[in-house]
């Protein structure tokens, strides 16, 4: 008996692979300015509730902070003695200004940062052609999954490795990690 129909299987895959070619294929989208920051051997990030410009970055070197809104690296701590994270919570303490804060990080040990924003915005995984991932950028409530919508998408992300995604807890930035860099969006309408 089989319980697998891969006829079905094939056509789901056909129509889903249609969609996302169907998105714009671009550097970054509509109203988004990137930076990217080159980090070896990262292993999580996470956004601060209070300041969410800034961004902690984890890697086999230690720990990072990131100014998202000036794109640049602002403190950096090369203590590998682990002890200020907690890989089964999920979280790390802060370094510097965020030295007093608890923060949740995303990455290879799992946890997940905010998929969409208050205007609308959202990020999608998409893996039709596995082992390649794509993430679709959705703008203002679109679905990619919406015939008629998926041309107004972005495809941001076409790659074999990521780490994690998602967006800051304002809503202002989003990010798509691998092990060797970070990519950072920032929303150009609010003069970022």
């Amino acid at each position: 008996m089989n319980f697998f129909n891969t006829n079905k299987e094939d056509e789901n895959r056909k129509r889903l692979q249609n969609l996302v070619n169907q998105t714009k294929l671009v550097d970054e989208p509509d109203c988004w300015r990137k930076s990217t920051f080159a980090i070896g051997g990262l292993t999580e990030i996470g956004f601060s509730k209070h300041n969410p410009n800034l961004l902690l970055v984890i890697s086999s070197q230690g720990r990072g902070l990131i100014d998202c809104q000036n794109s640049e690296l602002i403190e950096r701590d090369n203590d590998t003695n682990w002890d200020w994270i907690n890989s089964y919570e999920l979280t790390s303490h802060g370094i510097g200004v965020l030295s007093n804060e608890i923060i949740f990080v995303s990455g290879l040990h799992g946890g997940g940062l905010p998929l969409m924003n208050k205007n609308g915005d959202g990020l999608l995984y998409m893996a039709t052609e596995w082992p390649i991932i794509d993430i679709i950028f959705e703008p203002n409530f679109k679905s990619i999954y919406k015939q008629n919508e998926a041309k107004e998408c972005f495809r941001i992300f076409h790659d074999y490795e990521l780490i994690t995604y998602g967006f800051s807890y304002d809503g202002e930035t989003f990010i798509i990690a691998t092990s060797s860099e970070i990519n950072i969006y920032r929303n150009k309408k609010n003069g970022s």
